[in-house]
């Protein structure tokens, strides 16, 4: 009778540690999920976006090329995008490399030498200018540091001699340096040892047009002009655009000159906003990593089979830092729009009413506020600031959009 009364006894624990079991299963786990789950929110605030359309886009300009027909090692005389005039040098032609490094530190001395003797006809001269100078110096170096962030190493590299002419002026004025004679005189006897060393004189190209020189060449010289960029197709230009870039200039080929500052751009356009987008209109465009916009005018616009649209803009405005390239990523600047800027995952549909909108924590109580979008890119989407329309159940300013939650409703409320 013991035994049995035991067994009993086992029996109904384990009944019970099953009930206990269901019982935390079926009800207060639901609890835990409804009431206990995190929320996550952000703040609406107004922001501004520009809407624009991507593109890679092919240069055409007139381009002549120019070829030398003697062998060697070729040291430009001006930098790409520089404009040349009829009869210039552009490159000297050495017959090896240590003549270049010697006519490299010739040219660098002699900048040094003029930058001097310019600060040196100011001997004599009272401090008044000191002020003037120590404010010039300030310019060119804000000026210096602008360029290096933009990434134009060239330019800033080119400022050197322009802020050592400044800083030894006012040297000078301020009177810390008498004369640069004597520093003078030590250039001039390293440059005259420099020449000694150069085995060979080099040999000059020169060019019998004025335009602007570029020093690389791609092989769409001869079959890409101004006449013949409105009958490019969008596979030549996809062709083009996915291209390799050649390496090096063919064999007796120096470089190109183009002999206008205006230029056309061929693209493919895979979006085209009706209004904003047509043949004649005037639109701005950002060219690579540039922060300036450039205006262009939209000269051609062929609608594709495939829905895609080729677009030839045409722009007068030179641009010497991409003159050397062919193919260039560029941005076509459409709307700027002002609004509230809402993760996607937080849009909702109401079921009731099939509006769309987003809930929000008002205290411990969720929320549904409508929305009107404006623009839906790949993660947000930028909706009105309905603050006004608040009391017909629209979102506001500052509201606490909840991106993240379980079990979401309006009216429930936040444990």
């Amino acid at each position: 009778m013991e035994e049995s009364d035991k067994r009993r006894a086992f029996t109904t624990r384990i009944i019970w540690v099953v009930i206990g079991v269901f019982f935390l299963v079926m009800v207060i786990s639901p609890l835990i999920l409804r009431y206990g789950s995190t929320i996550r929110t952000e703040t609406a605030t107004l922001t501004t976006i520009t809407e624009v359309i991507n593109f890679k886009g092919v240069y055409v300009r007139d381009e002549k090329l120019v070829t030398y027909n003697t062998g060697g090692i070729v040291s430009y005389t001006h930098a790409d995008g520089s404009k040349v005039g009829k009869n210039a040098v552009i490159a000297q032609v050495y017959k090896n490399r240590s003549d270049i490094a010697l006519r490299q530190q010739i040219d660098e001395l002699t900048a040094q030498r003029e930058v001097l003797a310019d600060a040196q006809s100011f001997v004599g001269a009272d401090s008044s200018q000191l002020e003037s100078f120590t404010n010039q110096i300030g310019e060119k170096h804000s000026e210096l540091m602008q360029h290096i962030y933009d990434g134009d190493y060239e330019t800033a590299s080119s400022m050197k001699n322009d802020i050592l002419n400044l800083q030894s002026k006012r040297e000078i004025v301020k009177g810390g340096n008498t004369s640069f004679d004597t520093k003078i005189a030590e250039i001039d006897d390293h440059i005259a040892q420099l020449r000694a060393q150069i085995s060979y004189e080099p040999f000059g190209v020169t060019i019998t047009e004025t335009g602007y020189f570029i020093s690389k060449v791609d092989g769409y010289e001869n079959k890409l002009n101004t006449e013949n960029v409105f009958d490019l197709t969008a596979e030549q230009i996809d062709e083009i655009t996915s291209a390799e870039e050649r390496q090096e200039n063919p064999v007796g080929v120096i470089g190109k000159l183009v002999g206008d500052y205006t230029w056309y751009m061929a693209a493919v356009l895979d979006d085209v906003k009706l209004g904003t987008v047509f043949q004649g209109a005037t639109v701005s465009l950002r060219i690579g990593s540039s922060n300036q916009n450039v205006k262009a005018e939209i000269v051609s616009l062929k609608p594709q089979p495939d829905g895609r649209n080729v677009a030839v803009f045409r722009c007068d405005m030179f641009l010497a830092n991409f003159i050397n390239s062919r193919v260039a990523q560029a941005r076509l600047i459409l709307d700027d729009h002002t609004g509230i800027m809402i993760p996607n995952s937080a849009l909702r549909m109401d079921d009731e009413t099939g509006a769309i909108g987003v809930y929000i924590q008002d205290g411990t109580v969720v929320r549904f506020r409508k929305v009107n979008q404006i623009l839906s890119q790949e993660e947000y989407t930028l909706v009105e600031d309905t603050s006004d329309r608040s009391k017909d159940g629209f979102l506001s300013l500052y509201d606490n959009i909840i991106v993240e939650g379980r079990d979401l409703h309006d009216g429930r409320i936040i444990g």
